[in-house]
């Protein structure tokens, strides 16, 4: 049974947010959900599917100041936020010793600077509400040895999962849960582009992934924070 009664959603025109975003709406929760700037044309056809229980805000979530802002508005819209779902990532496979500066630089700020500071602001806002839960979105080779080019991309999540265990640390004593789910590959449609070869029977269905993650946020699950949780394949 769904309590959450407000949530947001960070990347919300990916797979798992969209499927996120649509089972809070379908079992009564209200949702703000934030996308990248100019992508007005998505967010507009989004929000009409949901007749005003879904809020699209867009902009920079490495950007402190944007970042700020974002949350004040969404704080206007919901009043509070009891659950945030952060879904942004991107994906680079290249060698260290060829890979661009700029493209680490670029990995980074997906995998890492948007968790950290747009998180940041979301968790600020938890504390003052004395609760909430946090799910982000890693990799489940950040606990594995990592192999050849898949380095940087690791090496990001890795960063994320350091900074889940101990953003949870410090958010035990104001009731603030922080988790993340670390799949292997989500079976989504550009997935199965990009490796034709592959069979994708194995991975991970993001509406299994997507259910879970609204599960461990629920308000019941008061002892489960700090975790790196392990989705290897399908779960049914």
């Amino acid at each position: 049974m769904n309590r959450i009664k407000t949530a947001t959603v960070a990347a919300c025109f990916s797979v798992t947010a969209n499927i996120i975003i649509n089972k809070l709406i379908e079992s009564g929760t209200q949702v703000v959900a934030f996308g990248r700037k100019g992508d007005v044309v998505r967010a507009k056809q989004l929000e009409e599917q949901y007749q005003g229980r879904l809020t699209i805000l867009l902009g920079d979530l490495s950007n402190e100041e944007e970042s700020k802002a974002l949350i004040a508005n969404a704080l206007d819209i919901l009043g509070s936020i009891e659950a945030h779902y952060h879904c942004s990532g991107l994906f680079t496979w290249s060698h260290w010793k060829d890979v661009a500066v700029n493209q680490v630089e670029t990995v980074f700020n997906a995998n890492f600077m948007t968790a950290f500071v747009f998180g940041r602001e979301v968790y600020n806002v938890m504390e003052q509400q004395g609760r909430g839960a946090i799910m982000f979105v890693s990799a489940r080779d950040t606990v594995r040895n990592v192999s050849a080019g898949f380095g940087p991309y690791m090496a990001s999540k890795m960063a994320l999962n350091g900074l889940v265990e101990s953003m949870a640390a410090e958010g035990a004593e104001h009731g603030i849960k922080i988790n993340a789910i670390l799949p292997t590959v989500v079976d989504t449609q550009v997935n199965r582009d990009a490796m034709p070869d592959v069979d994708p029977t194995s991975w991970v269905n993001p509406t299994e992934m997507a259910e879970l993650m609204i599960e461990l946020t629920q308000p019941t699950k008061t002892n489960l924070s700090g975790s790196l949780i392990v989705v290897n394949a399908k779960m049914h």
